[in-house]
């Protein structure tokens, strides 16, 4: 059995008029998965299921349709040592200990983002590739960079993004789960 995390993209207090975190637990319970655990209320959950990203992904976004949810709510879903390795990358440790609120990690919907607009951007945030994942390190400044998570959507696919601590919270859990 596999632990997988799973990451909705766009949720907040509207979506949580129409899906609780805990009628989502139950719902992914009842669809087969051992022990879903969600962490805040940003839609993140941890599951053990023996199946596959492919199949787990697609059964995650049919719970989340099944619950009213719009397709604008997509699952991401990474095994929990893809999280591990996200972790001990780490290509900012001093955003990570001095502003990790500041410090996003964007998870892609698509098996291959297209990074190749980054060599062209010239913006305050310092951006890190790590296979398919990239990390941004707003340095204070997220509320000045309005348009770059737009950006990134546009010219790399579609994603949902994590700050620092919730995805060392995220690893550390899904660790602890065996």
């Amino acid at each position: 059995m596999s632990t997988f995390v799973i990451l909705l993209r766009a949720i907040g207090p509207i979506t949580h008029k129409i899906m609780s975190m805990a009628q989502w637990r139950e719902a992914v319970a009842a669809a087969g998965y051992d022990d879903p655990q969600t962490y805040v209320a940003t839609g993140n959950m941890i599951v053990g299921s023996g199946k596959g990203i492919a199949e787990v992904t697609a059964e995650m976004n049919a719970v989340v349709r099944d619950l009213g949810l719009g397709k604008g709510n997509v699952a991401v879903v990474r095994k929990a040592g893809a999280l591990r390795k996200l972790v001990k990358a780490n290509p900012f440790p001093d955003a990570a200990a001095e502003r990790a609120s500041e410090l996003a990690v964007y998870f892609f919907a698509g098996a291959k983002p297209d990074f190749s607009w980054l060599a062209g951007y010239d913006g305050p945030e310092r951006v890190h590739v790590e296979g398919t994942h990239l990390f941004v390190d707003y340095a204070g400044r997220a509320s000045l960079s309005p348009r770059l998570p737009g950006l990134i959507e546009k010219r790399s696919g579609t994603v949902t993004a994590r700050n620092w601590n919730t995805v060392k919270a995220l690893a550390e859990r899904a660790a602890g789960r065996g």
